[in-house]
Protein backbone atom coordinates (compact mmCIF):
# COMPACT_ATOMS: atom_id res chain seq x y z
CA UNK A 1 0.00 0.00 0.00
CA UNK A 2 1.43 3.39 -0.91
CA UNK A 3 1.64 6.28 1.52
CA UNK A 4 -1.47 8.04 0.19
CA UNK A 5 -3.54 4.87 0.52
CA UNK A 6 -2.20 4.26 4.01
CA UNK A 7 -3.13 7.81 4.97
CA UNK A 8 -6.70 7.34 3.66
CA UNK A 9 -7.01 4.11 5.62
CA UNK A 10 -5.74 5.83 8.73
CA UNK A 11 -8.17 8.73 8.32
CA UNK A 12 -11.11 6.31 8.16
CA UNK A 13 -10.25 4.78 11.53
CA UNK A 14 -11.63 6.27 14.72
CA UNK A 15 -11.87 3.31 17.02
CA UNK A 16 -9.65 1.13 19.19
CA UNK A 17 -6.86 2.37 21.40
CA UNK A 18 -6.87 5.81 19.81
CA UNK A 19 -10.20 6.71 21.45
CA UNK A 20 -8.54 7.77 24.68
CA UNK A 21 -6.36 10.32 22.90
CA UNK A 22 -8.58 11.75 20.15
CA UNK A 23 -10.52 14.20 22.27
CA UNK A 24 -9.13 17.27 23.94
CA UNK A 25 -9.79 17.90 27.61
CA UNK A 26 -12.48 20.42 26.58
CA UNK A 27 -14.43 17.63 24.85
CA UNK A 28 -14.15 19.22 21.38
CA UNK A 29 -12.61 17.49 18.36
CA UNK A 30 -8.88 18.06 17.79
CA UNK A 31 -7.58 19.65 14.63
CA UNK A 32 -6.91 16.97 12.02
CA UNK A 33 -3.14 17.48 12.09
CA UNK A 34 -3.15 17.00 15.87
CA UNK A 35 -4.83 13.59 15.70
CA UNK A 36 -2.34 10.79 16.14
CA UNK A 37 -2.27 8.43 13.19
CA UNK A 38 0.31 5.67 12.85
CA UNK A 39 0.84 3.18 10.04
CA UNK A 40 3.03 0.27 8.99
CA UNK A 41 3.83 -0.98 5.52
CA UNK A 42 5.56 -3.95 3.96
CA UNK A 43 9.21 -3.61 3.02
CA UNK A 44 11.88 -5.55 1.14
CA UNK A 45 15.33 -5.96 2.66
CA UNK A 46 18.63 -7.44 1.57
CA UNK A 47 20.57 -9.92 3.70
CA UNK A 48 23.09 -8.20 5.94
CA UNK A 49 20.92 -5.15 6.63
CA UNK A 50 19.30 -3.80 9.79
CA UNK A 51 15.84 -2.45 8.90
CA UNK A 52 14.31 0.15 11.21
CA UNK A 53 10.99 -1.37 12.20
CA UNK A 54 8.56 0.93 13.93
CA UNK A 55 5.30 2.59 12.88
CA UNK A 56 5.37 5.70 10.74
CA UNK A 57 3.83 8.81 12.29
CA UNK A 58 1.31 10.15 9.77
CA UNK A 59 0.12 12.98 12.01
CA UNK A 60 0.06 14.03 15.63
CA UNK A 61 2.69 13.48 18.30
CA UNK A 62 2.96 10.14 20.13
CA UNK A 63 3.58 10.76 23.82
CA UNK A 64 2.62 7.32 25.07
CA UNK A 65 4.09 3.87 24.53
CA UNK A 66 4.31 1.76 21.39
CA UNK A 67 4.34 -2.02 21.65
CA UNK A 68 6.15 -3.89 18.87
CA UNK A 69 6.01 -7.67 18.45
CA UNK A 70 7.99 -9.85 16.01
CA UNK A 71 6.77 -13.13 14.57
CA UNK A 72 7.63 -15.70 11.95
CA UNK A 73 3.90 -15.85 11.12
CA UNK A 74 1.45 -13.13 10.00
CA UNK A 75 0.16 -12.33 13.55
CA UNK A 76 -3.32 -13.50 12.63
CA UNK A 77 -3.50 -16.48 14.95
CA UNK A 78 -3.58 -16.76 18.70
CA UNK A 79 -1.23 -14.40 20.54
CA UNK A 80 2.27 -15.86 20.55
CA UNK A 81 1.79 -18.13 17.54
CA UNK A 82 5.14 -17.97 15.70
CA UNK A 83 6.54 -15.42 18.16
CA UNK A 84 10.16 -14.43 17.56
CA UNK A 85 12.40 -14.09 14.53
CA UNK A 86 13.92 -16.70 12.18
CA UNK A 87 17.10 -18.48 13.21
CA UNK A 88 20.15 -16.26 12.86
CA UNK A 89 18.14 -13.02 12.92
CA UNK A 90 18.63 -10.56 15.76
CA UNK A 91 15.92 -8.79 17.75
CA UNK A 92 16.93 -6.88 20.86
CA UNK A 93 15.50 -4.22 23.15
CA UNK A 94 17.96 -1.37 22.52
CA UNK A 95 16.28 1.62 24.24
CA UNK A 96 12.99 -0.25 24.56
CA UNK A 97 11.93 -2.72 27.27
CA UNK A 98 11.45 -6.39 26.47
CA UNK A 99 8.22 -7.73 27.98
CA UNK A 100 9.06 -10.37 30.58
CA UNK A 101 7.81 -13.86 29.82
CA UNK A 102 7.13 -13.12 26.14
CA UNK A 103 9.27 -13.69 23.06
CA UNK A 104 10.34 -10.68 20.97
CA UNK A 105 7.78 -8.23 22.35
CA UNK A 106 9.03 -4.74 23.21
CA UNK A 107 7.57 -1.61 24.79
CA UNK A 108 9.06 1.57 23.36
CA UNK A 109 8.43 5.23 23.95
CA UNK A 110 7.58 7.92 24.35
CA UNK A 111 8.73 8.51 20.72
CA UNK A 112 11.52 7.87 18.24
CA UNK A 113 12.57 4.58 19.83
CA UNK A 114 12.53 1.12 18.30
CA UNK A 115 13.95 -2.31 19.06
CA UNK A 116 17.04 -3.47 17.23
CA UNK A 117 16.57 -5.83 14.31
CA UNK A 118 19.22 -7.32 12.03
CA UNK A 119 19.21 -9.79 9.16
CA UNK A 120 22.17 -12.16 8.77
CA UNK A 121 24.21 -12.05 5.59
CA UNK A 122 23.71 -15.73 4.79
CA UNK A 123 19.94 -15.99 5.15
CA UNK A 124 17.77 -17.50 2.41
CA UNK A 125 14.63 -15.79 1.13
CA UNK A 126 12.19 -15.45 4.02
CA UNK A 127 9.80 -13.03 5.72
CA UNK A 128 9.53 -11.55 9.19
CA UNK A 129 6.22 -10.17 10.46
CA UNK A 130 5.78 -7.45 13.00
CA UNK A 131 2.85 -5.76 14.64
CA UNK A 132 2.40 -2.62 16.68
CA UNK A 133 -0.11 -1.08 19.03
CA UNK A 134 -0.05 2.39 20.53
CA UNK A 135 -0.91 2.90 24.20
CA UNK A 136 -1.60 6.53 25.21
CA UNK A 137 -0.56 7.88 28.57
CA UNK A 138 -2.70 6.21 31.20
CA UNK A 139 -3.86 3.56 28.70
CA UNK A 140 -4.07 -0.20 29.22
CA UNK A 141 -0.57 -1.54 28.49
CA UNK A 142 -1.67 -5.19 28.78
CA UNK A 143 -4.31 -4.59 26.13
CA UNK A 144 -1.71 -2.92 23.94
CA UNK A 145 0.60 -5.90 24.24
CA UNK A 146 -2.21 -8.25 23.24
CA UNK A 147 -3.14 -6.00 20.31
CA UNK A 148 0.44 -5.95 19.00
CA UNK A 149 0.79 -9.74 19.24
CA UNK A 150 -2.41 -10.21 17.19
CA UNK A 151 -2.12 -7.11 15.02
CA UNK A 152 -2.80 -8.98 11.79
CA UNK A 153 -6.05 -10.48 13.02
CA UNK A 154 -8.07 -7.25 12.66
CA UNK A 155 -7.98 -4.44 10.09
CA UNK A 156 -5.32 -1.83 10.74
CA UNK A 157 -6.40 1.48 12.22
CA UNK A 158 -4.71 4.65 13.39
CA UNK A 159 -3.09 3.05 16.42
CA UNK A 160 -2.41 -0.54 15.51
CA UNK A 161 -1.36 -2.51 12.46
CA UNK A 162 0.99 -5.10 11.05
CA UNK A 163 3.49 -5.43 8.23
CA UNK A 164 6.22 -7.72 7.04
CA UNK A 165 9.84 -7.48 5.97
CA UNK A 166 10.44 -9.68 2.95
CA UNK A 167 14.08 -10.75 2.74
CA UNK A 168 15.28 -11.39 -0.81
CA UNK A 169 18.72 -12.71 -1.58
CA UNK A 170 20.95 -11.55 -4.41
CA UNK A 171 19.95 -14.67 -6.35
CA UNK A 172 16.31 -13.69 -6.02
CA UNK A 173 17.02 -10.09 -7.00
CA UNK A 174 18.94 -11.33 -10.04
CA UNK A 175 15.68 -12.67 -11.48
CA UNK A 176 15.07 -9.06 -12.49
CA UNK A 177 16.89 -8.77 -15.82
CA UNK A 178 17.60 -6.24 -18.54
CA UNK A 179 18.25 -7.09 -22.19
CA UNK A 180 19.90 -4.38 -24.29
CA UNK A 181 19.06 -3.47 -27.88
CA UNK A 182 21.71 -0.86 -28.63
CA UNK A 183 22.48 -0.22 -32.31
CA UNK A 184 25.33 2.15 -33.13
CA UNK A 185 24.61 5.87 -33.32
CA UNK A 186 25.32 7.38 -36.76
CA UNK A 187 27.74 10.28 -36.98
CA UNK A 188 25.79 13.50 -36.43
CA UNK A 189 22.57 11.50 -36.37
CA UNK A 190 20.01 9.74 -34.19
CA UNK A 191 19.26 6.12 -33.40
CA UNK A 192 16.56 4.46 -31.34
CA UNK A 193 17.65 2.04 -28.62
CA UNK A 194 15.63 0.10 -26.10
CA UNK A 195 15.80 -1.82 -22.85
CA UNK A 196 13.71 -4.97 -22.41
CA UNK A 197 13.19 -5.40 -18.70
CA UNK A 198 11.81 -8.44 -16.95
CA UNK A 199 10.71 -7.11 -13.57
CA UNK A 200 10.22 -10.11 -11.35
CA UNK A 201 9.68 -7.63 -8.52
CA UNK A 202 8.56 -4.05 -8.34
CA UNK A 203 11.64 -1.88 -8.30
CA UNK A 204 13.55 1.15 -9.45
CA UNK A 205 15.54 1.04 -12.72
CA UNK A 206 18.32 3.49 -13.53
CA UNK A 207 20.25 3.90 -16.78
CA UNK A 208 23.49 5.70 -17.42
CA UNK A 209 26.42 5.39 -19.82
CA UNK A 210 30.21 5.45 -19.64
CA UNK A 211 33.09 4.93 -22.07
CA UNK A 212 33.83 1.29 -22.79
CA UNK A 213 37.02 -0.22 -21.40
CA UNK A 214 39.93 -0.80 -23.73
CA UNK A 215 39.30 1.93 -26.29
CA UNK A 216 40.94 5.26 -26.96
CA UNK A 217 38.99 8.19 -25.57
CA UNK A 218 38.41 11.62 -26.99
CA UNK A 219 35.61 13.90 -25.75
CA UNK A 220 32.70 13.34 -28.18
CA UNK A 221 30.77 16.45 -27.15
CA UNK A 222 27.18 16.35 -25.92
CA UNK A 223 25.46 13.10 -26.82
CA UNK A 224 21.76 13.64 -26.12
CA UNK A 225 19.09 11.24 -24.91
CA UNK A 226 15.39 11.87 -25.51
CA UNK A 227 12.28 10.48 -27.21
CA UNK A 228 11.41 8.37 -24.16
CA UNK A 229 8.67 5.75 -24.57
CA UNK A 230 7.29 3.42 -21.88
CA UNK A 231 4.37 1.07 -21.29
CA UNK A 232 1.77 0.67 -18.57
CA UNK A 233 3.36 -0.04 -15.20
CA UNK A 234 6.43 2.10 -15.84
CA UNK A 235 6.95 5.69 -14.74
CA UNK A 236 10.22 7.32 -15.85
CA UNK A 237 12.02 10.61 -15.41
CA UNK A 238 15.19 11.94 -17.09
CA UNK A 239 17.50 13.51 -14.49
CA UNK A 240 20.02 14.26 -17.25
CA UNK A 241 19.47 14.51 -21.00
CA UNK A 242 23.22 14.46 -21.73
CA UNK A 243 25.27 11.27 -21.63
CA UNK A 244 28.39 10.98 -19.48
CA UNK A 245 27.20 13.54 -16.96
CA UNK A 246 27.23 12.99 -13.20
CA UNK A 247 23.49 12.18 -13.14
CA UNK A 248 21.66 9.10 -14.38
CA UNK A 249 19.87 9.45 -17.71
CA UNK A 250 16.75 7.46 -16.85
CA UNK A 251 15.11 6.76 -13.50
CA UNK A 252 12.07 4.47 -13.75
CA UNK A 253 9.68 2.94 -11.24
CA UNK A 254 8.48 -0.41 -12.55
CA UNK A 255 5.68 -2.70 -11.46
CA UNK A 256 6.19 -6.47 -11.84
CA UNK A 257 5.99 -7.63 -15.44
CA UNK A 258 7.78 -7.24 -18.76
CA UNK A 259 8.57 -3.73 -19.96
CA UNK A 260 10.09 -2.16 -23.06
CA UNK A 261 11.65 1.24 -22.49
CA UNK A 262 12.73 3.11 -25.61
CA UNK A 263 14.78 6.24 -26.11
CA UNK A 264 16.80 8.04 -28.77
CA UNK A 265 20.49 8.96 -28.76
CA UNK A 266 21.76 11.84 -30.90
CA UNK A 267 25.41 12.71 -31.54
CA UNK A 268 26.66 16.16 -32.54
CA UNK A 269 28.00 16.75 -36.02
CA UNK A 270 31.77 16.49 -36.35
CA UNK A 271 32.25 14.67 -33.04
CA UNK A 272 34.87 12.05 -32.35
CA UNK A 273 33.90 8.40 -32.38
CA UNK A 274 33.42 6.88 -28.94
CA UNK A 275 32.74 3.39 -27.67
CA UNK A 276 30.13 3.32 -24.92
CA UNK A 277 28.45 0.85 -22.61
CA UNK A 278 25.06 1.20 -20.96
CA UNK A 279 24.85 0.59 -17.21
CA UNK A 280 21.61 -0.33 -15.49
CA UNK A 281 20.80 -0.74 -11.84
CA UNK A 282 17.65 -2.41 -10.56
CA UNK A 283 16.78 -1.81 -6.92
CA UNK A 284 14.05 -3.85 -5.29
CA UNK A 285 15.02 -3.04 -1.72
CA UNK A 286 13.82 -0.63 0.92
CA UNK A 287 16.89 -1.64 2.93
CA UNK A 288 19.97 -2.41 0.88
CA UNK A 289 23.71 -2.85 1.00
CA UNK A 290 26.17 -1.16 -1.35
CA UNK A 291 26.21 -4.19 -3.60
CA UNK A 292 22.60 -5.34 -3.38
CA UNK A 293 21.28 -3.61 -6.51
CA UNK A 294 21.21 -5.75 -9.65
CA UNK A 295 23.77 -4.12 -11.93
CA UNK A 296 24.15 -4.99 -15.60
CA UNK A 297 26.50 -3.70 -18.27
CA UNK A 298 25.81 -3.89 -21.98
CA UNK A 299 28.19 -4.93 -24.70
CA UNK A 300 29.97 -1.91 -26.21
CA UNK A 301 28.26 0.07 -28.94
CA UNK A 302 29.66 2.92 -31.02
CA UNK A 303 28.69 6.54 -31.38
CA UNK A 304 30.23 6.97 -34.82
CA UNK A 305 32.33 9.99 -35.73
CA UNK A 306 35.85 11.08 -36.54
CA UNK A 307 38.47 8.38 -35.92
CA UNK A 308 40.42 8.62 -32.68
CA UNK A 309 44.17 8.32 -33.14
CA UNK A 310 46.47 7.66 -30.23
CA UNK A 311 47.99 10.86 -28.89
CA UNK A 312 51.56 11.16 -27.76
CA UNK A 313 53.18 13.59 -25.40
CA UNK A 314 56.41 14.95 -24.06
CA UNK A 315 58.08 14.69 -20.66
CA UNK A 316 60.22 17.45 -19.22
CA UNK A 317 62.38 17.73 -16.08
CA UNK A 318 62.96 21.22 -14.74
CA UNK A 319 65.99 22.53 -12.87
CA UNK A 320 64.42 21.75 -9.48
CA UNK A 321 64.02 18.07 -10.36
CA UNK A 322 60.26 18.24 -10.94
CA UNK A 323 59.01 16.00 -13.74
CA UNK A 324 56.17 17.37 -15.85
CA UNK A 325 54.12 15.96 -18.69
CA UNK A 326 52.72 17.62 -21.80
CA UNK A 327 49.88 15.82 -23.54
CA UNK A 328 49.61 16.09 -27.30
CA UNK A 329 46.65 17.98 -28.74
CA UNK A 330 46.70 16.68 -32.30
CA UNK A 331 46.93 20.25 -33.63
CA UNK A 332 50.06 21.13 -35.59
CA UNK A 333 49.77 24.80 -34.64
CA UNK A 334 49.72 24.08 -30.90
CA UNK A 335 50.76 20.44 -30.54
CA UNK A 336 51.17 20.36 -26.75
CA UNK A 337 48.67 21.14 -24.00
CA UNK A 338 49.70 22.83 -20.75
CA UNK A 339 51.95 20.88 -18.39
CA UNK A 340 50.84 18.71 -15.50
CA UNK A 341 53.00 17.78 -12.55
CA UNK A 342 54.13 14.15 -12.23
CA UNK A 343 56.44 14.38 -9.24
CA UNK A 344 59.61 15.69 -7.66
CA UNK A 345 63.02 14.22 -6.89
CA UNK A 346 63.94 13.38 -10.46
CA UNK A 347 67.20 15.35 -10.20
CA UNK A 348 68.64 12.19 -8.59
CA UNK A 349 69.10 10.75 -12.08
CA UNK A 350 71.89 11.59 -14.52
CA UNK A 351 70.32 9.61 -17.36
CA UNK A 352 66.60 9.46 -18.04
CA UNK A 353 64.79 8.13 -21.11
CA UNK A 354 61.47 6.79 -22.36
CA UNK A 355 61.79 3.36 -23.91
CA UNK A 356 59.15 4.38 -26.45
CA UNK A 357 57.32 7.69 -26.95
CA UNK A 358 55.05 8.65 -24.08
CA UNK A 359 51.49 8.12 -25.25
CA UNK A 360 47.87 8.00 -24.26
CA UNK A 361 46.50 4.74 -22.92
CA UNK A 362 43.08 3.30 -23.59
CA UNK A 363 40.24 4.18 -21.25
CA UNK A 364 39.57 1.90 -18.29
CA UNK A 365 36.98 2.49 -15.58
CA UNK A 366 39.26 0.99 -12.94
CA UNK A 367 42.86 1.92 -12.26
CA UNK A 368 45.20 -0.29 -14.26
CA UNK A 369 48.45 -1.47 -12.77
CA UNK A 370 51.34 -2.32 -15.10
CA UNK A 371 50.04 -5.08 -17.35
CA UNK A 372 49.58 -5.99 -20.99
CA UNK A 373 47.26 -3.00 -21.47
CA UNK A 374 49.96 -0.54 -20.34
CA UNK A 375 52.80 -2.06 -22.35
CA UNK A 376 54.32 0.27 -24.92
CA UNK A 377 52.89 3.47 -23.42
CA UNK A 378 56.28 4.93 -22.57
CA UNK A 379 58.00 3.12 -19.71
CA UNK A 380 61.00 4.97 -18.26
CA UNK A 381 64.46 3.96 -17.22
CA UNK A 382 66.58 6.20 -15.01
CA UNK A 383 70.18 5.91 -13.84
CA UNK A 384 71.17 7.41 -10.51
CA UNK A 385 74.56 8.76 -9.47
CA UNK A 386 75.74 5.40 -8.15
CA UNK A 387 75.25 3.76 -11.55
CA UNK A 388 72.08 1.88 -10.59
CA UNK A 389 69.43 1.67 -13.30
CA UNK A 390 65.76 1.88 -12.31
CA UNK A 391 62.66 0.95 -14.30
CA UNK A 392 59.37 2.86 -14.13
CA UNK A 393 56.40 0.97 -15.62
CA UNK A 394 53.49 2.96 -16.99
CA UNK A 395 50.14 2.63 -15.25
CA UNK A 396 46.69 4.10 -15.90
CA UNK A 397 44.28 5.97 -13.69
CA UNK A 398 46.51 6.51 -10.69
CA UNK A 399 47.78 9.86 -9.42
CA UNK A 400 51.07 9.23 -11.20
CA UNK A 401 51.36 7.77 -14.71
CA UNK A 402 54.29 5.68 -13.47
CA UNK A 403 54.32 2.83 -10.98
CA UNK A 404 56.90 2.76 -8.17
CA UNK A 405 60.36 2.12 -9.56
CA UNK A 406 61.91 -1.34 -9.85
CA UNK A 407 65.66 -1.91 -9.67
CA UNK A 408 67.21 -3.19 -12.88
CA UNK A 409 70.76 -3.47 -11.58
CA UNK A 410 74.04 -1.72 -10.78
CA UNK A 411 77.05 -0.95 -12.96
CA UNK A 412 75.32 1.14 -15.60
CA UNK A 413 77.80 4.00 -15.25
CA UNK A 414 80.00 2.25 -17.83
CA UNK A 415 77.71 3.85 -20.43
CA UNK A 416 77.81 7.47 -21.57
CA UNK A 417 74.45 7.26 -23.37
CA UNK A 418 71.26 5.42 -22.46
CA UNK A 419 68.39 5.82 -24.94
CA UNK A 420 65.01 4.21 -25.51
CA UNK A 421 64.79 2.22 -28.72
CA UNK A 422 61.14 1.20 -28.98
CA UNK A 423 60.41 -2.39 -29.97
CA UNK A 424 63.35 -3.05 -32.27
CA UNK A 425 62.89 -6.79 -32.71
CA UNK A 426 59.07 -6.56 -32.90
CA UNK A 427 58.45 -9.06 -30.14
CA UNK A 428 56.00 -6.80 -28.29
CA UNK A 429 58.48 -5.61 -25.66
CA UNK A 430 60.33 -2.30 -25.61
CA UNK A 431 64.11 -2.25 -25.85
CA UNK A 432 67.01 -0.10 -24.64
CA UNK A 433 70.19 1.16 -26.29
CA UNK A 434 73.34 1.85 -24.26
CA UNK A 435 76.65 3.17 -25.61
CA UNK A 436 79.81 2.47 -23.68
CA UNK A 437 82.70 4.90 -23.39
CA UNK A 438 84.64 3.18 -26.18
CA UNK A 439 81.82 3.95 -28.64
CA UNK A 440 80.29 0.46 -28.79
CA UNK A 441 76.48 0.45 -28.97
CA UNK A 442 74.65 -2.29 -27.12
CA UNK A 443 71.05 -3.48 -27.35
CA UNK A 444 69.15 -4.62 -24.27
CA UNK A 445 66.05 -6.39 -25.51
CA UNK A 446 63.04 -6.11 -23.23
CA UNK A 447 61.57 -9.21 -21.60
CA UNK A 448 58.03 -7.91 -21.18
CA UNK A 449 58.05 -9.07 -17.57
CA UNK A 450 56.30 -7.05 -14.88
CA UNK A 451 57.77 -9.02 -12.00
CA UNK A 452 61.18 -10.33 -13.07
CA UNK A 453 64.16 -9.05 -15.02
CA UNK A 454 63.18 -6.25 -17.39
CA UNK A 455 65.97 -6.85 -19.94
CA UNK A 456 67.76 -9.78 -21.52
CA UNK A 457 71.54 -10.08 -21.79
CA UNK A 458 72.94 -7.31 -23.95
CA UNK A 459 73.63 -7.78 -27.67
CA UNK A 460 76.35 -5.83 -29.49
CA UNK A 461 75.00 -3.56 -32.23
CA UNK A 462 78.39 -2.31 -33.37
CA UNK A 463 81.39 -0.06 -32.76
CA UNK A 464 82.06 3.48 -33.93
CA UNK A 465 79.00 5.05 -32.38
CA UNK A 466 81.15 7.48 -30.42
CA UNK A 467 81.01 9.78 -33.44
CA UNK A 468 77.53 10.82 -32.39
CA UNK A 469 76.69 13.28 -29.63
CA UNK A 470 72.92 12.76 -29.76
CA UNK A 471 70.72 9.68 -30.27
CA UNK A 472 66.91 9.70 -30.40
CA UNK A 473 64.64 6.81 -31.26
CA UNK A 474 61.72 4.71 -30.17
CA UNK A 475 59.24 5.17 -33.03
CA UNK A 476 58.71 4.48 -36.72
CA UNK A 477 59.77 7.49 -38.81
CA UNK A 478 59.59 5.82 -42.24
CA UNK A 479 56.13 4.25 -42.28
CA UNK A 480 57.25 0.62 -42.38
CA UNK A 481 56.17 -0.26 -38.84
CA UNK A 482 59.71 -0.62 -37.50
CA UNK A 483 61.33 1.56 -34.85
CA UNK A 484 64.01 3.85 -36.30
CA UNK A 485 66.85 5.87 -34.80
CA UNK A 486 68.13 9.42 -35.31
CA UNK A 487 71.82 10.14 -34.71
CA UNK A 488 73.55 13.52 -34.82
CA UNK A 489 77.28 13.48 -35.42
CA UNK A 490 79.81 15.95 -34.09
CA UNK A 491 79.76 17.89 -37.37
CA UNK A 492 76.07 18.64 -36.72
CA UNK A 493 74.75 16.31 -39.45
CA UNK A 494 71.61 14.31 -38.60
CA UNK A 495 71.39 10.72 -39.78
CA UNK A 496 68.52 8.25 -39.99
CA UNK A 497 69.01 4.59 -39.14
CA UNK A 498 66.02 2.62 -40.41
CA UNK A 499 64.92 -0.25 -38.22
CA UNK A 500 65.14 -3.74 -39.68
CA UNK A 501 63.03 -5.64 -37.15
CA UNK A 502 66.02 -7.85 -36.35
CA UNK A 503 67.23 -8.38 -32.82
CA UNK A 504 70.81 -8.99 -33.96
CA UNK A 505 71.24 -6.36 -36.69
CA UNK A 506 68.55 -3.85 -35.75
CA UNK A 507 69.49 -1.02 -38.14
CA UNK A 508 70.08 -0.65 -41.86
CA UNK A 509 72.79 1.55 -43.34
CA UNK A 510 72.35 5.15 -42.32
CA UNK A 511 70.72 7.81 -44.51
CA UNK A 512 71.71 11.47 -44.32
CA UNK A 513 68.90 13.84 -43.33
CA UNK A 514 70.79 17.12 -43.31
CA UNK A 515 73.29 19.45 -41.68
CA UNK A 516 72.85 22.27 -39.19
CA UNK A 517 71.26 20.23 -36.41
CA UNK A 518 73.87 21.42 -33.92
CA UNK A 519 71.67 24.40 -33.12
CA UNK A 520 69.63 22.07 -30.90
CA UNK A 521 70.54 20.89 -27.42
CA UNK A 522 67.50 18.62 -27.05
CA UNK A 523 66.11 16.22 -29.66
CA UNK A 524 63.14 13.90 -29.04
CA UNK A 525 61.26 11.46 -31.24
CA UNK A 526 57.88 12.23 -29.70
CA UNK A 527 55.46 10.07 -31.65
CA UNK A 528 52.46 11.49 -33.49
CA UNK A 529 51.70 14.95 -32.09
CA UNK A 530 49.57 16.16 -35.00
CA UNK A 531 46.96 13.41 -35.52
CA UNK A 532 48.20 12.49 -38.99
CA UNK A 533 49.39 9.01 -38.05
CA UNK A 534 53.09 9.81 -38.47
CA UNK A 535 55.74 10.16 -35.79
CA UNK A 536 57.06 13.67 -35.22
CA UNK A 537 60.21 15.12 -33.69
CA UNK A 538 60.64 18.08 -31.36
CA UNK A 539 63.93 19.92 -30.95
CA UNK A 540 64.91 22.73 -28.58
CA UNK A 541 67.40 25.33 -29.73
CA UNK A 542 69.93 26.93 -27.42
CA UNK A 543 67.76 30.01 -26.86
CA UNK A 544 64.98 27.86 -25.35
CA UNK A 545 62.65 27.77 -28.36
CA UNK A 546 60.97 24.42 -29.04
CA UNK A 547 60.44 23.44 -32.67
CA UNK A 548 58.21 20.81 -34.24
CA UNK A 549 59.34 18.69 -37.18
CA UNK A 550 56.27 16.96 -38.57
CA UNK A 551 56.94 13.48 -39.87
CA UNK A 552 56.30 12.54 -43.49
CA UNK A 553 56.95 8.80 -43.37
CA UNK A 554 59.41 9.31 -46.25
CA UNK A 555 62.93 7.97 -45.75
CA UNK A 556 64.53 10.50 -48.07
CA UNK A 557 62.84 13.50 -46.46
CA UNK A 558 61.37 12.34 -43.15
CA UNK A 559 60.31 15.83 -41.93
CA UNK A 560 58.59 18.90 -43.28
CA UNK A 561 59.91 22.38 -42.55
CA UNK A 562 59.99 23.10 -38.85
CA UNK A 563 57.29 25.12 -37.06
CA UNK A 564 57.69 26.98 -33.80
CA UNK A 565 56.01 25.51 -30.73
CA UNK A 566 57.04 28.27 -28.33
CA UNK A 567 59.77 29.81 -26.23
CA UNK A 568 60.75 29.42 -22.59
CA UNK A 569 61.63 25.76 -22.80
CA UNK A 570 65.09 26.40 -21.36
CA UNK A 571 63.51 26.12 -17.92
CA UNK A 572 63.98 22.39 -18.46
CA UNK A 573 67.28 20.54 -18.31
CA UNK A 574 65.96 17.42 -20.00
CA UNK A 575 63.23 16.64 -22.53
CA UNK A 576 62.27 13.11 -23.49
Amino acid sequence: MNQAARRIAALSAATGLLTVATLANTGTAMAEDDVLRLSAHDQVAAPGTAPRLSPEVESGTPDGKTVIAFSTKPLTGPAGDGAGVPKGFTAQANDCTEVAGLVAVYVCGPSGLRPGFAIPKDTPDTAVHWGFAYVPQGGDLAAGIEAARTAGATPADATHGSAKVVVKTAASAALNTVAFDLPDVPSGGTVRQQLRVHANDAGNLTLRFRPADGYLWRNPGDIRIGGLTTQAGATCTQPSTTLLSSLVNLDCRLEPGDHTIGYELTTPSGAYMVKLVALTGYDIYDFRTQSSDVRQTSAPFTALGKPVLVRHGLLARDTTGTLLGYNGTGAAGAPLAGPYRIGTGWQAYNALTSLSPYKQGSYYWADMKPSAVTRGLGDLVARDGSGTLWYYDRQLGYESPFAPRVKVGAGWNIYDRIDGAGDLDRDGSVDLLARDKTGVLWLYKGTGSFTGARFKTRVKVGAGWGTYDRLAGGADLTGDGRADLLARDKTEVLWLYRGTGSGTAPYATRTRIGAGWGVYDQLVVAGDLTDDGRADVVARDRTGVLWLYRGTGNTGAPFVTRTKVGGGWNTYNHLF
